[in-house]
């Protein structure tokens, strides 16, 4: 699956047990993406034996927060039951606002890897 990217959306790359999502997050109507992208990862996590999410985001708003905790909850729970998942948070250098809500994130992930990178 991929969406590209719009002024208000990030491009989402779906594909073979990885998942990226680059780009900005406030789209007018949050399900336009939100649903498509979580039937997506759901069927991505049964047919894989890793699972690589990793995100580049530059700004996102309340209800992208919400979708984004809905897929750290959903690939956690996978991790939980015993599939080796990664999560990548990618933030710019000198954006303090990503890096504390990717901070932020690692605190509710109890199972999956979860890794910071400043670029």
């Amino acid at each position: 699956m991929k969406i590209e990217a719009t002024s208000r959306t990030p491009l989402i790359e779906i594909n073979s047990g990885y998942c990226l999502i680059k780009g900005e997050c406030y789209p007018e109507d949050i399900s336009e993406i939100s649903i498509p992208i979580m039937k997506e990862i759901e069927q991505e996590l049964l047919s894989v034996e890793k699972f690589v999410l990793e995100l580049e985001l530059y700004y996102f708003n309340s209800s992208s927060a919400k979708l984004l905790f809905d897929i750290f909850d959903k690939v956690d729970e996978a991790a939980a039951d015993g599939l080796d998942v990664q999560i990548k948070w990618n933030y710019r250098s000198g954006d303090d606002s990503m890096q504390e809500a990717g901070e932020d994130f690692e605190e509710d992930i109890e199972n999956s890897k979860f890794k910071m990178q400043e670029i």
